[in-house]
């Protein structure tokens, strides 16, 4: 008889709740209030108006989606891909059961995460808890433009950038946040009348017996999409501005990682299959653009300080690592080693700015070793994880920069060749386009690494200066 073969995918059952309640043996329950704690209210009082029920449905599915996407493991050793059965709780069933919805929410998370995706719907039969509070205004006869917020260099940047290049136009900052975070927004929110940013209460608990140990948590950029488009719904607008460089949105669609599924969180494709979904969802038309697409995170620290807007970028974040590890005497610190640090730190160089290196763990990156350019000497040597994190980051920056390269020419082509059937436009336009970022990458990536020394671990970990 032969020996049945193991399954090497993780297969979960997730189904989401009302209330807490007995479930299948081997279920994972997502109970909302308790796992999720979202509150759409708060984007209505700000445009006076309430939140449609499908638009809370919208809501609601994302959060279960980040909340399966946090709790189911990858096999990381074996495989990136993951069979994931879930069941929503939405107050408009048969609307969200129809199957050209079903299928495009299912294709989107497919696309987004790289895994296999399986949705049902249940029904739910309470509204999410609604507070009473009074319209706060951001009525205008002007379409403002809505932009997801992370408070990344990124979001600071372009947001100032839009303000500069629309200064006509309302520009409503949407992000993530808890109940104090909505209360600072609300006092601070206005910025000459022009501005207002909007903190939506929403996070992943782990108040139950589930222990959130995914780390990838691809989904993130769903539930900031969702929110973005609901925003638009009830502001009027139809811009939704994606504030991530190049690098961001193209480098990691260039440059896959290991065996992961290829990462479009921010590529145009993601955010095409993620229209299609609102217009479906919430009857809109909403475009997601992409202003920086073409630039490189230095170009878009440059132009701002050409504009003399850069005043701030200082206390954005980028670092990737989780901030509970990365603390020194009370302070949060950025580990200044991994890939989105490593970015930050390159394109710091590229547009000249001073910055204080004890904002990161690792400072120096002329050391010879992290062990030498760490801040605190008594953390003890660095760890097989701290190690990876800054080779993987070095090696990620020094990859995107070696396709300017002509033995990958064919390779570019080809996704350029990609990118302009997905965009509609000419692929000799987005080929030439393609190209020049490639190689203004690389050209502040050498610099960067050549003023941290031949010798340096910067230069180690990315294979050397090319």
């Amino acid at each position: 008889m032969a020996k049945s073969t193991p399954d090497l995918h993780p297969h979960a059952r997730i189904i989401g709740q009302e209330s807490a309640q007995r479930i299948p043996q081997g279920a994972i329950p997502c109970v909302i209030g308790r796992d999720i704690q979202m509150r759409p209210d708060v984007l209505g009082t700000y445009c006076f108006k309430e939140i449609s029920q499908r638009a809370e449905d919208l809501i609601v599915i994302a959060g279960v989606i980040a909340f399966a996407d946090r709790a189911v493991s990858r096999k990381l050793s074996i495989s990136w891909f993951r069979q994931m059965d879930v069941t929503i709780p939405v107050l408009e069933p048969d609307f969200w059961r129809q199957s050209h919805i079903t299928n495009a929410l299912r294709n989107l998370l497919n696309l987004l995460t790289g895994d296999a995706w399986s949705i049902r719907f249940s029904v739910r039969y309470k509204q999410l808890e609604i507070g009473a509070k009074p319209p706060l205004g951001f009525i205008t006869n002007e379409q403002p433009i809505v932009m997801p917020y992370s408070d990344g260099m990124d979001s600071f940047a372009v947001a100032r950038l839009l303000e500069s290049r629309n200064p006509d136009t309302p520009l409503l900052m949407v992000t993530a946040g808890n109940l104090r975070d909505v209360d600072q927004a609300r006092r601070k929110s206005r910025l000459d009348g022009r501005r207002l940013r909007l903190s939506l209460p929403f996070r992943i608990s782990q108040e139950g017996s589930v222990r959130l140990r995914e780390s990838s948590y691809r989904t993130r950029a769903l539930v900031y999409g969702v929110m973005g488009a609901i925003a638009a719904q009830l502001s009027g607008a139809e811009r939704v501005v994606v504030s991530e460089s190049g690098q961001g949105s193209l480098g990691p669609w260039l440059v896959p990682v290991g065996n992961e599924a290829v990462d479009l969180r921010m590529h145009p494709a993601y955010t095409r299959e993620l229209a299609r979904l609102v217009s479906l969802a919430l009857d809109i038309h909403i475009d997601y653009e992409h202003p920086q697409l073409w630039s490189t995170k230095g170009q878009t620290l440059q132009e701002l300080t050409k504009l003399n807007l850069a005043n701030g970028w200082e206390n954005t974040r980028s670092c990737a690592r989780d901030a509970r590890h990365m603390s020194y005497k009370g302070t949060r610190l950025q580990c200044g080693v991994c890939a989105a640090c490593l970015l930050r730190r390159m394109s710091i160089h590229s547009a000249g700015l001073d910055y204080s290196l004890d904002t990161y763990m690792w400072q120096r990156l002329n050391a010879g070793g992290l062990d030498d350019a760490v801040i605190d000497p008594m953390r003890g040597p660095a760890t097989k994880g701290d190690r990876g994190h800054a080779i993987c980051g070095a090696l990620a920056m020094a990859q995107l920069a070696e396709l300017e390269d002509p033995t990958y020419s064919a390779y570019v082509q080809g996704k350029a060749q990609e990118l302009a059937y997905l965009l509609g436009e000419r692929i000799d336009l987005i080929q030439s386009q393609l190209i020049s970022f490639i190689r203004q990458h690389a050209t502040e990536w050498r610099q960067f690494v050549e003023s941290a020394g031949p010798s340096s671990y910067l230069a180690e970990f990315s294979g050397g200066m090319r």
